[in-house]
């Protein structure tokens, strides 16, 4: 069976409205009229950041492939065009003036739309124990709850993810992972700025209530669900969730010392710790006992590590550090299936493992060894940039011997090519 081509313009804008079936706002432009900053700014405003529905924009100084196919469809001439879409792509409601919060507010209303979140508290009300849906409705209320404090603190807009099921809108938030590598540890973390008492319970006080009322019911039954829905980086300006997470996180360290190896009992821990100003590891590491066999390589967990390592890194215990990497390159260099090494696979292993590992060697005062392994690990991942990103730690951490030597390589292998 030969590839599927890309997707036309009609074919992927029918997967964009099943995406999302509870509406979708559209806004064509073209070389006059551009409507999209207007709806992007009025979709940020209540009530119609509640409704948390996509919007999709097309056209502009040139018209695309997109836009061409929207405007044959809909039979729109030039110009500015706005409307709010069913799953189907019928109209529900239309309009060819710019956007403001109080038209679209009007036209959604007109059409009666409702949210996701109202949904599911309808929902709710008939079926009170139903887990999956108070999942769900928590991260509909810190979807929103990020969104406004995004707005409020004028913060910078993450890239959007792709939807956790299938007919969800889609979440704007990113969920991005805390640094692992040396080089951003070593920054200085910069302080978040709390919300107001006022404004955190408007903004996050539903979503703080509704987590702490999981918390106090069978969360275990539906925690592989959690890490998706709790991941919500502007809670960290949220007194209220900072609160909630305080009082959740040991009933999930408890979990974890019976499920020590659980990889999303460990992503919820992280996100908690993470979230709530930082927690300690080591105690809990301290306290968990792995299940007899486990490979050297395969503890602390995968979905930990970074936590592990910036926790050691605070406490410099280099040793622990090295204990942990050491046996996820040697396994890495012994996985004979390995298919592909290059400037991807490469970067990936120095920012995930050989980064804090070289500099784990070098602060415990074993220079001939970390030289030995930026040696191995050049030859290794063949990537040209390794002997570059080790001459950069070398500098930050006082060793210009080193630094010139591994700056060397790295010119050698440049040439060389």
């Amino acid at each position: 069976m030969g590839m599927r081509g890309p997707s036309t313009p009609a074919e992927a804008f029918e997967r964009t409205l099943k995406q999302n079936r509870l509406g979708t706002w559209l806004v064509l432009e073209d070389d006059a009229v551009t409507f999209g900053t207007a709806a992007r700014a009025a979709l940020e405003e209540d009530p119609l950041v509640d409704l948390n529905l996509p919007l999709l924009v097309a056209g502009g100084k040139t018209p695309t492939a997109q836009s061409t196919y929207l405007r044959e469809r809909f039979g729109w001439t030039r110009g500015g065009h706005w409307a709010l879409l069913d799953s189907s792509g019928g109209v529900l409601a239309e309009g060819t003036t710019a956007p403001t919060p109080a038209s679209l507010s009007a036209a959604a209303d007109r059409a009666g739309v409702k949210s996701r979140a109202q949904e599911l508290e309808a929902f709710l009300l008939l079926h009170g124990d139903h887990l999956e849906a108070q999942v769900a409705l928590l991260h509909e209320r810190i979807n929103v709850a990020c969104r406004r404090t995004r707005k409020v603190l004028a913060l910078a807009q993450p890239k959007p993810t792709a939807p956790s099921r299938p007919g969800a809108t889609p979440s704007p938030m990113a969920a991005p992972a805390p640094p692992t590598d040396a080089a951003a540890a070593a920054l200085p973390p910069e302080e978040p700025k709390p919300l107001d008492p006022e404004l955190d319970q408007k903004v996050w006080g539903e979503a703080a209530r509704l987590f702490g009322k999981l918390f106090q019911g069978p969360w275990q039954e539906a925690y592989s669900d959690l890490p998706m829905a709790l991941n919500g980086p502007e809670s960290v300006h949220s007194p209220a969730m900072q609160e909630a997470w305080t009082r959740c996180l040991p009933a999930i360290e408890e979990a974890l010392r019976r499920q020590p190896s659980d990889e999303d009992l460990w992503r919820i821990w992280v996100i908690g710790s993470d979230l709530s100003g930082g927690r300690p590891l080591a105690p809990l590491m301290d306290s968990l006992a792995p299940l007899p066999g486990t490979a050297p390589e395969d503890w602390p967990p995968e979905s930990v590590l970074g936590a592990f390592v910036r926790d050691a890194r605070k406490r410099a215990d280099w040793r622990a550090i090295k204990d942990a990497l050491e046996p996820r390159w040697d396994e890495f260099r012994r996985d004979n299936r390995r298919a592909a090494i290059g400037p991807q696979p490469g970067e990936r292993m120095w920012n995930r493992v050989l980064q804090s590992l070289v500099e784990a060697l070098l602060q415990g005062g074993e220079a001939g060894a970390a030289d030995q392994l930026v040696l191995q690990a050049i030859g290794v991942l063949r990537w040209d940039g390794l002997a570059l990103r080790a001459r950069d730690l070398a500098t930050r951490l006082d060793r210009p011997d080193l630094a010139l030597r591994w700056g060397a390589l790295g010119s050698s292998q440049s040439q060389s090519r």
